[in-house]
């Protein structure tokens, strides 16, 4: 299941806007269209092509939802990757695969202290994606 214990989500749309919510289904990263609720109860469909991320959160509770970037740290292996979105934003983490085929991956926080369990980045979102190290 690729969803967070909570199912706790930030949706970070390529306008530049950001929803907090809940998924209400399983989230495949091959799908479409991610299916979500908000606190006040409304549900929302978003197609996968509008977001430029999905951060899946650790806490719900806490306000931060950026990836923290830090010196490289915890259990999860992988390549150190440093991503930079069409919006100009950076985020670095470590990813385990990609495939210019996919539509996205999973990027994972270097520090301990970061909300997120994992990152999904939408591939069509981005500008560049370099593995360092």
């Amino acid at each position: 299941m690729e969803q967070s214990e909570s199912g706790s989500v930030v949706l970070r749309y390529r306008d530049g806007h950001a929803l907090r919510c809940a998924l209400t289904s399983e989230f495949d990263p091959g799908a479409q269209v991610v299916e979500a609720q908000t606190a006040d109860g409304d549900r929302v469909r978003v197609e996968v092509e509008a977001l430029k991320a999905v951060f899946f959160l650790k806490n719900p509770q806490r306000r931060d939802a950026d990836m923290v970037i830090g010196r490289p740290g915890g259990k999860r292996g992988g390549a150190l990757a440093r991503v930079e979105f069409l919006d100009g934003e950076v985020i670095q983490g470590r990813m385990e695969s990609y495939s210019v085929a996919d539509s996205g991956f999973f990027l994972y926080p270097t520090s301990l202290e970061s909300n997120n369990e994992r990152m999904f980045v939408v591939a069509r979102a981005l500008r560049t994606l370099s593995i360092e190290g």
